[in-house]
């Protein structure tokens, strides 16, 4: 299977010369019914698959997304419901996905693996009596198809005037077709993809239509900012669908042949009201005339009846839509549909109370970790769609609580595996080349050990650690080498879009940052290890976490005042929360958070790594009202902010920088993790030795009338509630079959029994 993978073209798409996505066909017949028919499908890009005419494909993007000198996905379909006893015929639609872009940064377009698009396939029937196989070869016929362009970053151009009718169906003459040739196969492992596929999951209309004329969307800032003159638009029509997200727009219109429609997405409009893309597109010299492929999708009337157009190959991250060239009678609200995409996750943990700003940065977390899920976690909808290590390591936790994407989850770390270098890994999975030198470290490495030890303290099974114990110890011995002569690691990102920071003037030093994660990594690689058996690693390991506590302790602690180097909100919280500071200690250094927080008169001063910590530590040490206090204020920076600026999903920022913040990011997503498990406290696994087990420890913030929260278990939902009455705690708590578990309060244990535990306090 897979030896033979077949191209229809010569050449590639590049930004001066674009080649249309191959349609590729291939008929054939059968003499009898086959009781057993499956198809396999593999190409470094994405496809669309029809059998005598139905499209079959399981979602968008098929088959994955990955670096194909690394591994290339393919996908496995039952097909006898489709098939006919005599003519068939199997089609194809071919795009670019990952292997062929024309993205300067990242070193994309430089990519080694990128060459003609190509793929294999292979079918096998069987009935009682008889087999057939066929696999690709030269036989197979290909043709240009009407999508003129595609990239999964930019968008698609199609021209439905090339449509061919009935060309995937058995009847269809295609001997003026051409035939293919054979093409060189991807490098990469062939491997069936097990990660979720990316799915509709919801429908919805705009909100409102408006007309814009002459404008520019794209300024050199926000506010008293240059317009960049060849972004200028003489008219054209906003729509506006209430909620930023990640899709398509599916387009219906009845017109004129060789109407050209454009739809630019965007998720916030300029100061000024109009149209605008700022907050999603770097502008950068060297590339800018191929901003009008950016978040951009077109559409070429083939004239005549009504016209229904989804794109393919390609997905954005928007709230609005602008669209050029429609006449005002066909700028009505049905023209476009808002199709959302994400990988079909299911959701397994949900939170509310009585405070409305928490339950909508609760729905914005929820909205952000979805809208940036496309088989694996990316920083962004629009901008970058890439695959962070350190936003996924700092959203690790919350996902493996709130989702069930551990499958997803173990075909990215096979990517992660692939593109490691004697130990070291890039700040971006997938990659080419780029991020060995820039934008990783341990703060962004820390991905590879704690999704799998999240997931696996969330679902209980091994081979996610089995499967990965490797990678760590070659990442721990590669980071042991990275010490300087105090024993400390400095050589990554640090708190990043800690508030005006500018990433640059950055107040917990780097290596208390590092040298925090390579502790935290070692001691979660030393369980890990455990588990597995694997004494010598575990041995390395507890020596290697011994030696960064002792490290961290003698170089990066005032013990006169208990303050972490730095003396900020963020050093202060992630060594209470990593357990640097003895029991002794805890009081003190505590004390100082707080100071820190009066410091900068009760506002966050974090960036990504403090944020995944410090609410957690308030919380903990009974200041659940001071964690909501500073999360939930309007004034930046903060998360209440965001609120207030009108983002409907979790932003990059904390506060408005005027010149670039996107408005969907996931990374500072872990308070969702904080209201489930810290304030109305469920905690699943406590003690990483059975998910079956549960501790129930919920607070009870002044600021709170109520509170609710539940969790998906494999025999049934854990749901807790409770709610002021009077001078009084009225809580409940739900138990299903099979779950061990205990309620903690006031210092007490109780054992909870099955079914219904209810509680006046």
């Amino acid at each position: 299977m897979f030896e033979n993978f077949i191209k229809a073209s010569n050449t590639f798409t590049t930004k001066d010369n674009w080649v249309p996505a191959p349609y590729i066909r291939k008929s054939f017949e059968i003499d009898f019914v086959p009781i057993n028919a499956c198809i396999f499908v593999c190409t470094p890009g994405f496809y669309e698959l029809f059998i005598n005419g139905q499209k079959i494909t399981k979602g968008a993007l098929a088959p994955y997304i990955s670096n194909p000198d690394h591994i290339c996905c393919y996908d496995r379909y039952e097909i006898c419901s489709y098939l006919n006893k005599g003519k068939n015929a199997i089609g194809l639609i071919l795009g670019n996905g990952f292997a062929n872009q024309i993205t300067d940064q990242w070193d994309f377009s430089k990519a080694l693996f990128r060459a003609p698009l190509c793929v294999s396939v292979s079918l096998e029937l069987s009935s009682d009596n008889e087999t057939f196989f066929l696999d690709s070869d030269e036989s197979f016929k290909s043709h240009p198809s009407p999508v003129i362009f595609d990239m999964y970053r930019y968008g698609t151009y199609y021209d439905a005037r090339l449509e061919i009718e009935g060309w995937n169906t058995p009847e269809y003459d295609d001997s003026c077709w051409n035939n293919v040739t054979y093409a060189d196969a991807p490098k990469g492992d062939k491997i069936l993809c097990t990660a979720h596929p990316i799915t509709v999951q919801k429908e919805y209309k705009p909100i409102s239509v408006c007309k814009q004329e002459d404008f520019c969307y794209l300024k050199t800032a926000y506010h008293n900012g240059n317009d960049i003159e060849f972004t200028r638009v003489k008219s054209g029509y906003l729509y506006d669908f209430g909620k930023s997200g990640a899709g398509v727009c599916r387009i219906k219109i009845k017109g004129e042949a060789g109407q050209k429609i454009i739809i630019r997405h965007g998720e916030r409009l300029a100061p000024d009201g109009n149209f605008n893309i700022n907050s999603i597109y770097t502008y950068q010299e060297d590339y800018s005339e191929y901003i009008h492929l950016f978040q951009t999708d077109v559409y070429i009337l083939k004239g005549g009846e009504e016209e229904i157009y989804t794109p393919p190959f390609t997905y954005h991250g928007f709230r609005y839509a602008f669209v050029e060239g429609i006449t005002e009678e066909q700028a009505v609200g049905d023209l476009l549909t808002f199709v959302v995409l994400n990988s079909d996750i299911r959701q397994k943990a949900g939170f509310a109370c009585s405070d409305q700003i928490l339950n909508t940065l609760y729905d914005m977390g929820i909205n952000s970790d979805l809208s940036n899920y496309h088989y694996f976690p990316t920083d962004c909808p629009h901008r970058e769609k890439n695959g962070w290590t350190g936003d996924i390591s700092a959203s690790a936790e919350q996902f493996a609580l709130l989702f069930d994407c551990s499958a997803s989850f173990e075909m990215w770390l096979k990517s992660v595996q692939k593109s490691q270098r004697n130990g070291k890994l890039p700040g971006i999975v997938p990659t080419s080349e780029w991020g060995y030198e820039w934008g990783n470290g341990p703060a962004w490495d820390s991905a590879a050990i704690n999704i799998p030890f999240y997931m696996y303290k969330y679902n209980g099974k091994i081979e996610i650690l089995r499967d990965n114990a490797n990678m760590i110890i070659k990442y721990l011995r590669y980071i042991s080498t990275k010490r300087d002569e105090k024993g400390l690691v400095a050589c990554g990102l640090g708190d990043w879009c800690q508030p005006g920071s500018d990433n640059v003037n950055i107040s917990s030093p780097l290596e208390l940052t590092d040298s925090a994660h390579v502790f935290d990594m070692a001691k979660k690689a030393s369980f890990i290890f455990e588990k597995l058996g694997m004494d010598i690693e575990k041995s390395y390991a507890d020596k290697f976490s011994e030696e960064m506590y002792n490290a961290i302790r003698y170089n990066l602690i005032d013990y006169d005042t208990m303050t972490a180097k730095g003396a900020c909100q963020t050093s202060q919280a992630l060594l209470l929360s990593l357990g640097l500071f003895k029991e002794c200690e805890i009081g003190q250094a505590y004390a100082r958070l707080i100071d820190f927080i009066k410091e900068k008169d009760f506002h966050i001063d974090c960036g990504v790594i403090g944020l995944r910590h410090i609410f957690e530590v308030l919380v903990r040490n009974g200041d659940a009202d001071l964690a909501i206090e500073i999360m939930c204020r309007d004034d930046a920076p903060s998360y209440g902010s965001m609120i207030k600026r009108g983002a409907t999903a979790l932003c990059e920022a904390l506060e408005e920088n005027g010149v670039q913040e996107s408005e969907n990011h996931h990374f500072f997503g872990d308070i969702m993790r904080v209201f489930i498990c810290d304030i109305v406290g469920i905690k699943i696994n406590p003690d990483m030795d059975d998910i079956n087990k549960a501790v129930i420890s919920p607070v009870f913030p002044s600021k709170l009338r109520y509170a609710e929260a539940y969790y998906d278990t494999d025999t049934g939902r854990i749901y807790v509630s409770w709610k002021r009455c009077a001078d009084k705690i009225k809580l409940r708590i739900e138990i299903p079959y099979g779950i061990d578990a205990q309620l903690c309060i006031n210092d007490k244990k109780i054992a909870l029994s099955l079914g219904i535990n209810e509680y006046i306090l």
